[in-house]
């Protein structure tokens, strides 16, 4: 049972509490699977996907093979020819969602709202938790010991008072890290950003906005609102808001009578479509030719 501190009018209301949201990222989550199950994959290269003779793609790998230039979407034919000792072995969907659901009620011992965004990462708002009170950060550590206590995998977490932020420290620190950025340090952090680093900024547009001189989170603030949307339209508050580290989205989970837990709406539906496309990826990515 969570413990809920509540300080502000209400959880419907506006809230007047500073928020703690945590981002949970497993680290190289379905190859970890595959190093937990089978002792022998551990500390060697490993690759979860295709054959190295087909037309496969890499679904995940270690960190022993990324030290390879190896990475998620290479194809395998590649990744061999990077890595020719890497053990190729095919995915197996059940596992990995086993271990999600796990880790998914760990995440509910701590969170009140729990917003996965894939099977291996999830928000979680702890602004109105209780326990070791209501500091995020040793929730973020609790979090962590149990999941690896339980499942044998490794998370890194980032702790922030917003999604955005969240989400980026997430990344900082791996594997098994934990970063944390607090409300004084978001603004400053966010200038000294690459903006490729940005969350929401994918390839093309981190191109477009290089093309326009915008290399940094310092150089998006420069930017007004106006012009940015004469550039990128519906996404221009967004990214104005966030080059001053303000994210106001909230963590939104969702919960349906299915096995999964708790899952937002979108998450469901991407779940959902990962099950009817199965068979298909499954066939793509182990296909029939023989090494």
């Amino acid at each position: 049972m969570i413990k809920i501190c509540l300080k502000s009018k209400s959880l419907s209301g506006k809230l007047t509490k500073q928020r703690k949201i945590i981002h949970v990222d497993m680290d190289a989550f379905f190859a970890s699977v595959e190093q937990r199950d089978n002792p022998e994959y551990r500390g060697k290269p490993l690759i979860v996907g295709g054959k190295p003779n087909s037309r496969g793609v890499v679904a995940a790998c270690s960190y022993e093979a990324r030290k390879f230039g190896i990475y998620s979407a290479m194809p395998c034919s590649q990744a061999y020819r990077l890595c020719p000792q890497a053990i190729f072995v095919p995915v197996r969907f059940e596992a990995y969602r086993e271990a999600s659901a796990k880790i998914r009620e760990v995440f509910w011992r701590y969170a009140v709202q729990v917003e996965p965004l894939s099977l291996d990462e999830a928000y979680l708002d702890v602004s109105y938790t209780a326990a070791f009170d209501g500091i995020a950060t040793k929730i973020a550590q609790a979090i962590k010991h149990e999941i690896k206590q339980e499942t044998g995998l490794i998370a890194s977490a980032g702790v922030s008072y917003n999604k955005f932020l969240a989400k980026i420290a997430s990344d900082m620190d791996k594997p098994d890290g934990l970063y944390v950025i607090t409300p004084k340090q978001g603004a400053a952090f966010v200038q000294s950003l690459a903006i490729e680093k940005f969350y929401g900024v994918g390839p093309a547009t981190a191109k477009k906005m290089k093309a326009l001189g915008i290399h940094t989170g310092a150089d998006l603030k420069t930017w007004s609102l106006s012009d940015l949307q004469a550039h990128f339209g519906k996404s221009a508050a967004y990214y104005y808001n966030i080059a001053r580290g303000i994210d106001e989205r909230a963590v939104k989970s969702f919960r349906c009578h299915v096995p999964c837990g708790y899952i937002p709406i979108r998450s469901y539906a991407l779940f959902r479509a990962i099950d009817l496309l199965q068979p298909m990826i499954e066939r793509h990515l182990s296909p029939k030719e023989d090494v």
